[in-house]
């Protein structure tokens, strides 16, 4: 209970400091921006005076519980606000929705001391969302004007592990489709003002460019340029810079998202937690055993699963590699993974 009341005092003068009315905030729900979010972070990974260990900075593990009693405090604060909306109104959602995201903003990509066992989707799986997302096939649960859309999208989680707001965030300009190594890029920008999505997709990884098969390309390319610019079907599309948008035209949503895995979830065969971050797992999986089958060592597949995933470089040993030799091999991978549900033509 001290170590609660002195994080939570922590919390309290950082805001003091920063110029924040904290109950006016919080019950006004009124959440941090992003710069905010990251400066609260940084004060909570302070050790402080006194520190016994002489370090300037708390353990990862320390780090992480602070930060989960501070989102759990946000959390209450912000219940007496909430509870005065009536549940019924757009407005009640809406605030759940900028609660979740602060507090998960607050602990997104901290390292966590132990690791968590977790597992992609089994083989028989994989099969049966491919079966589901194909475009004309029965088992597809999507109306036939989005079907293409939808698998487009799961096939880009699918296939490049991507984090479902990477997807949603990428601009047409982000990829390079034609030549002989077509690519896309991982684009960070926080509080993109061209975004005007009330939970705007954030990009929490590093930024990387991802190589893309030819397959994928080709699909990619005809979303773009043929189905996308449909008007019908998709609005003013054509003045998005968005590569995925809705039926409106603008970028797809966060929500749209949950609801086209909540279907998939309905499909025989594919698992009731289904979503894009099971996805994310499964490709961990599928690069496992390639690079089981490629003999790495393990230095060298965790350097190259970093890169790939956009994850930070944590291991002196790792960043001792090349980051061009680096790239390569992991382009090389990726495009083998891809290359083994579709072969090149």
């Amino acid at each position: 209970m001290i170590g609660k009341a002195r994080v939570i005092a922590q919390f309290h003068t950082w805001a003091e400091r920063s110029g924040i009315d904290l109950l006016e905030r919080l019950q006004g729900l009124r959440f941090f921006q992003t710069f905010e979010i990251e400066g609260l972070r940084q004060s909570l990974r302070s050790a402080g005076v006194g520190s016994r260990r002489g370090d300037p900075t708390v353990s990862s593990a320390v780090w992480l519980t602070r930060c989960r009693i501070v989102a759990k405090y946000i959390e209450w604060h912000a219940g007496f606000g909430i509870q005065k909306l009536d549940r019924a109104n757009v407005s009640f959602q809406e605030a759940r929705e900028r609660l979740h995201d602060c507090q998960t903003w607050l602990v997104a990509d901290l390292p966590t001391p132990v690791p968590i066992s977790r597992e992609g989707l089994t083989e028989e799986q994989q099969a049966a969302l491919l079966r589901a997302i194909v475009p004309g096939s029965e088992s597809n649960p999507f109306p036939a004007k989005y079907q293409f859309r939808n698998f487009v999208l799961v096939l880009l989680y699918y296939q490049l592990g991507l984090r479902l707001s990477e997807a949603l965030a990428l601009k047409t300009t982000d990829l390079r489709l034609e030549g002989p190594a077509p690519r896309l890029f991982v684009v960070r920008r926080a509080d993109d003002p061209a975004d005007t999505r009330q939970r705007q997709p954030l990009v929490k990884t590093k930024a990387r460019p991802l190589p893309v098969a030819k397959a994928l390309a080709r699909v990619l390319w005809d979303w773009i340029i043929k189905d996308r610019k449909d008007r019908k079907r998709y609005g003013k599309a054509s003045k998005s810079q968005y590569v995925f948008v809705s039926r409106r035209g603008v970028g797809l949503s966060k929500s749209s998202v949950e609801a086209i895995f909540r279907t998939l979830r309905k499909c025989e065969g594919v698992p009731g937690n289904m979503s894009a971050h099971l996805l994310r797992h499964t490709w961990n999986d599928r690069f496992s055993r390639l690079a089981d089958e490629a003999e790495l060592r393990d230095a060298v597949e965790k350097q190259l699963r970093n890169f790939l995933m956009g994850w930070k470089e944590t291991s002196e040993q790792g960043a001792s590699y090349a980051r061009r030799a680096t790239q390569e091999e992991a382009d090389r991978l990726m495009l083998t993974m891809q290359n083994d549900l579709v072969p090149e033509a």
